[in-house]
C-alpha cells in the first residue's frame, strides 16, 4: 500500500509539472525530454542489473497501457540503450526513482514511419510515466520475483479459484477411487512419491534432468521422452522457476529429489487451462505427469564440458 501511495503521489506531482509551461525538463543525448522525481536512498542501478519497474503510457485522454494493472516489467540494463528512449537513463536511477518523459510521435513518424501505429499522428505527445520498484543483480533473483508476483495475481482472480476450486475435487476423488496416496503442495499440486531419491529437495534455480511421461486421468499418454512413439528420447534438462514450464510441473518437482520417481497431478488451472497445445488434452483437462529425476545440480552441468575439437585442432595436436 505504500509503494502504491507514493507512486500515486508523484503522478499526481508529474501532471501538475506537465501542466506548467516553465517545467525545467532535461534531455537525454537522443533528445527526449524527462524529468527525474528522486527519493532518498535506494539501491543504485548498475549495467549489470536487472529492473523490476511500472510504466505507464498515454497519449492525450487515452492511456495505452499500465503495468499497474497487471504484473511489473522487468527490464535488463545491460541492452543497448536506444536514442530517444527511457534507456538512455537507465544507470543513472535507483531504487524508487521515477521518470517522467515526453516523446513526440513526430519523431517516430521521421525515423521509421512502418513503425508508427495508424493512430498515432503528427503533434501527438506520447507521454511516459516510470518507476523503479526494484533492482536485481541476476536473471535467476529477478525470475523468482516474477514468479512470486504472477502467483500473487492468480490467487486473487476469483475464476482462476473457481477452477482450482473444481480440479481439486475431480483430483481428489480420483486419488481416493485409485487408492493413492499424495501430498498436496504449492497451489494445489498433487504429488506421489514412489521412490524418494537421496539428498537434498530440488529448489529453485536448481538445473535438473529428468525422464517423465504426461497423460490424462484416463490414462491416455500426450507426451514422452521414453516412449519411442514421441519420436524425442533425450532427458529432459530444465532450470526450476525459469524454464518455460508449466506452473503445477515447477511447484511438483520441488518435492523431489536425485533419483526420485514420483507422479504428479497437476490441476488444469496450473497445467494449459482452457488453452490446450494438443488434441489430445482437453480444455480444463487435469494431468498426471510420472518423473524420475535423473540429475540435480546447482550449475549447468553442460557449462563445465570442453567443446568438442575441431579438424584445425585435431591436425595441430596430433603435429
Amino acid at each position: 500500500m505504500k509503494t502504491i501511495t507514493g507512486f500515486c503521489i508523484i503522478m499526481v506531482a508529474m501532471f501538475a509539472f506537465a501542466s506548467c509551461n516553465d517545467v525545467d525538463f532535461k534531455k537525454t543525448k537522443g533528445g527526449m525530454p524527462y524529468k527525474i522525481f528522486s527519493e532518498k536512498g535506494g539501491e543504485k542501478v548498475s549495467p549489470e542489473s536487472i529492473l523490476k519497474v511500472h510504466i505507464k503510457r498515454s497519449i492525450g485522454d487515452s492511456v495505452l497501457f499500465d503495468t499497474r494493472d497487471g504484473v511489473a516489467a522487468y527490464i535488463p540494463v545491460n541492452s543497448p540503450p536506444q536514442p530517444y528512449d527511457i534507456s538512455e537513463l537507465f544507470t543513472s536511477l535507483k531504487v524508487g526513482d521515477s521518470v517522467y518523459s515526453v516523446q513526440m510521435v513526430d519523431t517516430f513518424i521521421k525515423r521509421s514511419p512502418e513503425q508508427v501505429p495508424p493512430q498515432f499522428k503528427n503533434g501527438d505527445e506520447l507521454i511516459s510515466t516510470f518507476k523503479v520498484i526494484n533492482v536485481f543483480k541476476s536473471q535467476e533473483e529477478a525470475q523468482a520475483d516474477m514468479q512470486n508476483d504472477q502467483t500473487a495475481m492468480m490467487l486473487k482472480d476469483p475464476k482462476f479459484q473457481e477452477q482450482l476450486k473444481k480440479d481439486e475435487a475431480v483430483i481428489q476423488d480420483y486419488l481416493s477411487k485409485n487408492n493413492i496416496k499424495a501430498e498436496k503442495t504449492g497451489l494445489g499440486t498433487f504429488v506421489e512419491i514412489i521412490e524418494p531419491g537421496s539428498g537434498a529437495n530440488i529448489s529453485s534455480g536448481n538445473f535438473v534432468s529428468l525422464n517423465y511421461t504426461g497423460k490424462t486421468l484416463e490414462g491416455k499418454p500426450f507426451d514422452s521422452n521414453t516412449d519411442p512413439a514421441f519420436n524425442h528420447l533425450e532427458p529432459l534438462n530444465m532450470v526450476v522457476d525459469q524454464s518455460p514450464m508449466i506452473k503445477g510441473f515447477q511447484e511438483g518437482i520441488k518435492e523431489l529429489k536425485k533419483g526420485s520417481k514420483a507422479r504428479l497431478f497437476i490441476p488444469s488451472i496450473l497445467a494449459y487451462g482452457a488453452n490446450s497445445p494438443s488434441p489430445d488434452i482437453k480444455a480444463n483437462e487435469n494431468l498426471i505427469f510420472e518423473i524420475e529425476v535423473l540429475n540435480v545440480a546447482d550449475e549447468d552441468p553442460q557449462a563445465n564440458i570442453p567443446p568438442p575439437h575441431t579438424r584445425a585442432d585435431t591436425t595441430a595436436t596430433n603435429n
